[in-house]
C-alpha cells in the first residue's frame, strides 16, 4: 500500500514540476512541431536518463557534492549555453526558411542530448532535487528497490504524459491551418530558449554562492 501511495503522490509531484514552464517545453513544442509530436518522446528520453543518472548518484549519499557551487554553476552554464545554441540555431532556420518540410531538424545533436542538456541548463531542475526530490528517496528507501522504482517511475510517466500531449499540440501547430501561427510559434520558441539561456547564465554567476 505504501508503495502505491508513493507512486501516485510522485507522480502528481511530478506533473505539478513537469507542466511549469520552461526551456524543456519550449524546446519540445518546437521540435514537435517540425517533425512531429514523436520529438517529444526523444527530448524527454534524455531527461529520464539523465534523471535516473541523478538518482543513482543522490542514492549512493552525493548530495553534497551536488549542492556545492561549482558544480551547479558549472552545470548550469554548460547547458545554458546549449540553450543559447539552440535559440540561435532555430531562429536561423527560421529566418532562412528550412524548417518548411515536416521533418526536418535545425538541430544537428541527438534529441535525446538535447533532452540532457537542456534540463541541466536550468538551475531549478537540480535544486528540486536536492530539496524535494531527496525528500522522496528517503521514504522510497525505506521500501528498499521496490519503493525507489515505485518513485521513480511515478515521476517520470509524468514527464512522459505531459510532454507528449505538448508534443501532440506542437504537431497540431504545423498544420496548414495555422499558416503564420506556426511560424511565431517558432520564432518565440527560439527567444524564449535563447533568453532562458542568457537568464540561467546571469543566475549561475550572480545567484550560486
Amino acid at each position: 500500500m505504501e508503495i502505491i501511495t508513493l507512486f501516485f503522490t510522485s507522480f502528481l509531484v511530478g506533473f505539478s514540476g513537469a507542466s511549469t514552464p520552461g526551456p524543456l517545453m519550449t524546446l519540445v513544442l518546437a521540435q514537435s512541431s517540425i517533425g512531429g509530436w514523436k520529438k517529444s518522446l526523444e527530448i524527454i528520453s534524455g531527461h529520464a536518463i539523465l534523471e535516473g543518472i541523478l538518482l543513482i548518484l543522490l542514492l549512493f549519499g552525493l548530495q553534497p557534492i551536488l549542492e556545492h557551487p561549482i558544480f551547479l554553476r558549472s552545470f548550469t552554464l554548460l547547458g545554458s549555453v546549449f540553450l543559447i545554441y539552440m535559440g540561435i540555431t532555430l531562429f536561423i532556420s527560421i529566418l532562412n526558411n528550412r524548417i518548411e518540410i515536416k521533418n526536418s531538424d535545425p538541430v544537428k545533436i541527438p534529441l535525446t542530448l538535447a533532452g540532457a542538456l537542456t534540463s541541466l541548463g536550468n538551475p531549478y531542475w537540480l535544486l528540486w532535487w536536492i530539496t524535494i526530490g531527496v525528500s522522496f528517496i528517503t521514504q522510497a528507501k525505506n521500501l528498499l528497490l521496490p519503493g525507489i522504482l515505485s518513485f521513480y517511475t511515478g515521476h517520470i510517466l509524468a514527464d512522459y504524459t505531459w510532454y507528449i500531449f505538448i508534443g501532440i499540440l506542437g504537431q497540431g501547430l504545423s498544420l496548414p491551418f495555422w499558416g503564420k501561427v506556426y511560424r511565431y510559434v517558432l520564432y518565440f520558441s527560439s527567444l524564449f530558449l535563447f533568453g532562458f539561456g542568457l537568464y540561467f547564465i546571469y543566475y549561475a554567476i550572480f545567484k550560486i554562492s
